[in-house]
């Protein structure tokens, strides 16, 4: 009897401690707070995405190592959306409705983020877009969109003033991605470029991930346009970059759309083939802003000591994976709460002061980064113009 009363009481023993056990863990993977990431780490645009993903993994350790967010662990969970609409509609699927995210930044491209924004609204959980610059992003009126990034309107009504008077573009000739974001950048530009004086003599449509551009820049050669303006991903603008140069057409004005970083352009077409290139920067690392220095400078060293990418800089992919990821820690702890409707709260009233610019939404859930025109000379960009 002696023996089965110990028996008994060791029993429960074991039982309430695996029952404090079991509830430790839940506690501790309830402490986490999920968000998810949708970018394209595989296929044609999987150098700028893999570069935001190391953005975003860069301010989660770090505001982990500072405690984290309401004493809770950020948790980033990435999904591999590769561009396409189909891809990144399946990813926020498994990211919603399988680990039950709290927020959502992605998804790079704006025919993938345009195919994910009604299921954020179905499951009424935030959407941070990081880079997406197609317009019909923030004018679909869906209230749990936010976008860090510009768009094609925002872009080219800042360029207007300059892009005749300052760049010289006089007869331009269009090479853009057949999706949204391509589309929507040659009809915001031939809106502004023909309201001061310049004509749009050509316009030509790729596929992302095409190789061979020599047809079309042979067309373009002779159109008689004195500028080529180029918008796609990295890889397949840097592609045309490097073909101009090498059909000679380095001595008309090529310019780089949409705020892809020059230094990718740099590293992808090569030096002798981006001479000369302008690009329009949403984040210049090698032009900091008045009173950014010390804050890019640091954020610089910590990337390269976190990916041992001594050689190369940081470009406008990270910084928008790292404010992404920044700006909603920022929302949760101002909400108080990790509940999607409090932090949606929040991302309207936000003020986040980051490396992109000083970023507040609008109604429709437009912030305005900072934007700039550099020029590659000597495999570097060199400021041309500060547009505020």
């Amino acid at each position: 009897m002696h023996c089965s009363t110990t028996y008994t009481g060791r029993a429960k023993l074991l039982i309430g401690a695996g029952v404090a056990l079991a509830a430790l863990a839940a506690g501790a993977h309830a402490e986490s707070i999920k968000i998810g990431l949708i970018q394209p780490v595989s296929g044609p645009a999987a150098y700028n995405g893999q570069n935001t993903v190391d953005g975003a993994r860069l301010a989660e350790a770090q505001i982990n190592a500072s405690g984290g967010v309401l004493d809770r662990k950020l948790e980033i969970l990435l999904q591999d959306g590769k561009a396409d609409p189909a891809e990144s509609l399946s990813a926020a699927e498994r990211l919603l409705d399988r680990d039950q995210v709290k927020a959502v930044i992605g998804a790079w491209a704006s025919s993938a983020t345009l195919a994910v924004m009604p299921l954020m609204q179905r499951y009424e959980v935030p959407l941070i877009v990081e880079t997406s610059t197609a317009e019909k992003i923030t004018e679909a009126g869906n209230p749990w969109v936010f976008r860090i990034s510009s768009n094609s309107q925002i872009d080219a009504d800042a360029l207007r003033p300059y892009v005749v008077k300052k760049l010289g573009l006089k007869k331009l000739a269009f090479m853009a991605a057949n999706n949204d974001f391509g589309r929507a950048v040659v009809s915001n530009w031939t809106r502004v470029v023909e309201a001061e004086g310049a004509t749009v003599v050509a316009v030509e449509y790729h596929k992302p991930g095409e190789t061979n551009f020599s047809p079309t820049l042979t067309k373009i050669k002779g159109s008689g346009a004195d500028s080529l303006v180029i918008t796609s991903d990295s890889s397949t603008l840097s592609n045309i970059v490097k073909q101009s140069y090498q059909q000679g057409m380095a001595g008309m004005k090529r310019i780089v759309t949409s705020g892809f970083p020059a230094e990718t352009i740099v590293t992808l077409a090569g030096k002798e083939a981006a001479e000369g290139v302008m690009v329009q920067n949403y984040f210049a690392p090698h032009a900091p802003p008045q009173g950014k220095e010390e804050a890019y400078a640091k954020f610089a060293q910590a990337y390269r000591d976190a990916y041992g990418k001594q050689d190369q800089g940081v470009d406008a992919n990270v910084a928008a994976g790292y404010d992404a990821v920044r700006l909603l820690a920022k929302a949760i702890g101002q909400a108080g709460s990790a509940e999607p409707g409090r932090i949606r709260d929040a991302l309207k009233q936000i003020r986040f002061d980051g490396l992109t610019g000083v970023l507040q939404f609008d109604e429709k859930g437009q912030a305005r980064p900072m934007q700039s025109i550099s020029k590659i000379v000597d495999g570097k960009p060199q400021l041309v113009l500060q547009i505020q």
